[in-house]
């Protein structure tokens, strides 16, 4: 089993704990910027404890079909049952046409309102908790590159052990 999800990111740093000498507040620098986004496609194999994910240009199908060919090119040995959420462009003519010519993907989804059942959901909450929780980030692309340094220090224990494999 495979699971598939899309996030994204901007500018604006994601604030959380932290410390500070007393007296003083903890300060992040910040443009407040909200308009650009990094837009990333990622999967999990939970029993594998294999990860990946992909840069893409938007949130749409164009972006959801980048992370199926992603997905596909990275786990060519097995036969992948992937599972979504009912997002209108993880459906269509587009993603039909995929799944014809790539007989090894079979695509499912998840009830409607349960991301709570998608282990990449975990993956994504740790991705944000160790990259870019108290950080700023002058551009996209600095994030994009802390974003992949740090998944891939992972090992798939770990990644297991997100997905509450043990």
């Amino acid at each position: 089993m495979t699971f598939l999800d899309e996030t994204g990111f901007t500018l604006h740093p994601r604030l959380g704990r932290g410390w500070a000498k007393r007296g003083q507040r903890l300060r992040i620098p910040t443009t407040s910027e909200h308009r650009e986004r990094l837009n990333l496609s990622g999967w999990v194999a939970p029993l594998l404890g294999r990860y990946g994910m992909v840069k893409m240009p938007r949130g749409n199908r164009a972006g959801f079909l980048l992370g199926l060919r992603h997905v596909y090119r990275r786990l060519r040995s097995y036969t992948l049952w992937l599972y979504v959420d009912r997002a209108a462009w993880h459906r269509g003519k587009e993603v039909e046409a995929f799944l014809n010519t790539h007989p090894r993907l079979h695509l499912d989804y998840f009830p409607r309102y349960q991301p709570g059942l998608n282990p990449q959901e975990r993956i994504w909450r740790r991705v944000r908790y160790e990259t870019t929780t108290n950080r700023w980030f002058e551009n996209l692309d600095a994030i994009w590159e802390t974003v992949r340094k740090t998944t891939h220090s992972w090992s798939p224990q770990k990644i297991r052990r997100l997905c509450h494999i043990t």
